[in-house]
């Protein structure tokens, strides 16, 4: 593993709300960040600034870049944990904003991929994860084809800039990792209308429901 000399750290946000959360900014003030700069990108698509983040880490010289996405909660050890593994593309445990809530943590071959259940209890290696908080060593980018990160579909069906990035990952060989010690909370704003209505009806008709 590098030395902490030869480490350099880029925290990459890409702001795709239109304010910071104040937990987003409280877990981010008191989080251990090894002398990290902070890459910025405002208001595009998030495949876009996911791209501008990571050609600014490049430019400057950064070893390592961690996406913080703005609306997601972060342990305060984050970064000396995901650092701790030396592994070129590692997350954090992250969820799903919206029911069924499950963990981004995904194994198979692409596109034919199935949620990891049970979750493992120490670093495991997955297909794909999201890009919520994953730490990427710099020179993944230098070998895979630009743009790294954009949506695609399959057969219809649309994959998101996340996974098709851990897809381009593992086809130069790289392996993904997921630290299940490292607990995000993904913040949500949810407006209650009748689309909603109507998927609490269906839940409850499964017998799931919301249990109010």
């Amino acid at each position: 593993m590098k030395t902490k000399q030869d480490i350099k750290m880029a925290i990459g946000i890409p702001l795709s709300w239109h304010y910071v959360p104040s937990d987003f900014f409280d877990s981010c003030l008191v989080m251990h960040k090894h002398n990290a700069e902070v890459i910025r990108a405002s208001f595009g698509p998030i495949h876009e600034m996911r791209n501008t983040i990571a050609l600014r880490a490049l430019e400057m010289d950064c070893t390592h870049l961690i996406f913080l996405d703005c609306d997601m909660v972060y342990p305060r050890d984050t970064i000396t944990k995901l650092l701790s593994h030396d592994k070129e593309i590692v997350g954090a445990l992250t969820f799903k904003r919206c029911p069924d809530f499950n963990p981004l943590c995904f194994d198979g071959e692409p596109y034919k991929m199935t949620q990891i259940d049970p979750i493992p209890e120490e670093l495991f290696e997955v297909t794909a994860t999201g890009t919520g908080c994953l730490m990427i060593k710099t020179h993944v980018f230098e070998n895979l084809d630009y743009p790294w990160f954009e949506f695609g579909d399959h057969d219809g069906k649309p994959v998101g800039e996340d996974i098709n990035f851990c897809y381009k990952a593992r086809e130069k060989g790289f392996k993904v990792y997921v630290d299940p010690t490292v607990h995000t909370e993904h913040l949500s704003q949810t407006r209650v209308n009748w689309n909603l209505y109507q998927m609490q009806q269906s839940l409850k008709k499964q017998g799931l429901g919301f249990g109010f």
